[in-house]
């Protein structure tokens, strides 16, 4: 959550002291001040009454990093009549999973023929998720507190990662809070990509999806497009490593050079 940043970001853009923000909300001005610093939660009829007083959602006060905007940025979202739909829509989702006779979540594999019946709405219907094969990963990293899905590759933008590799990722339920730089298996309706992240969403309400593959240009991904993202843990192959670099590899090598040599 981003709440502590969020209440001391919009106090001081408001030009509010800490007395006039209790005050307003009715509560104590050092209990403000612990909400400011993280140190405990308010209520949520407190949390309704800051969103108010801030003009914003509780959702946004909460989940999305509006610390991180500019004053110009801050203005448009501030003023739009619903910041939170009008093109600014919070990326905070729930997933539909299984659970096990064990009541743990399985980790559900998504074959590459149900790959696009997932993207056309299978990944939020209970009995598409039901259908799928369901398996268990014992291994340290993956744990029962998080949610695994083991994804299909095809092609060669996911390269080095081989085509026909199965890719595991762990459910990202807020998309503002990924890093750049983060790998990640990202959903939309054109298909299931490998990707890493450059994010954009509160600044232009986009993410820049680059291949690991040098070969491939970068592209932009827009939120609405955006159906699900699951952070990158680890990839399961048949194929054994290759030393050679792959025709496609050489190819985004001399892409670069020839980028360097017009630079120049």
């Amino acid at each position: 959550m981003y709440l502590a940043e969020n209440l001391s970001f919009l106090r001081t853009y408001f030009k509010l002291t800490q007395g006039d923000v209790a005050q307003n909300v009715g509560i104590g001005r050092t209990t403000l001040t612990g909400y400011e610093k993280g140190d405990y939660s308010p209520t949520v009829d407190v949390a309704m009454a800051l969103a108010k007083l801030y003009r914003v959602s509780v959702e946004a006060l909460l989940f999305r990093p509006i610390y991180n905007m500019t004053p110009k940025q801050l203005d448009k979202f501030l003023n739009t009549p619903d910041p939170n739909l009008s093109g600014q829509q919070l990326q905070v989702r729930e997933v539909v999973t299984t659970i096990g006779p064990d009541s743990i979540e399985n980790i559900e594999l998504v074959p590459l023929k149900a790959a696009m019946g997932y993207c056309n709405g299978g990944y939020q219907d209970e009995e598409f998720i039901g259908s799928l094969s369901t398996f268990r990963l014992p291994l340290p990293q993956i744990s029962r507190n998080r949610k695994y899905r083991l994804f299909p590759t095809t092609g060669e933008s996911m390269l080095p990662i081989p085509s026909g590799a199965f890719v595991l990722g762990e459910y990202v339920d807020d998309f503002y809070s990924i890093k750049d730089g983060t790998g990640c298996i990202v959903v939309s309706p054109d298909g299931i990509v490998v990707k890493k992240i450059k994010n954009e969403l509160t600044t232009n309400d986009q993410l820049i999806l680059y291949s690991l593959n040098p070969a491939f240009t970068p592209f932009a991904l827009n939120s609405a497009s955006i159906l699900e993202i699951w952070k990158f843990k680890l990839y399961m192959s048949f194929d054994f490593p290759d030393g050679e670099p792959s025709l496609s590899t050489l190819l985004g090598e001399i892409r670069n050079i020839q980028k360097l040599v017009a630079n120049n």
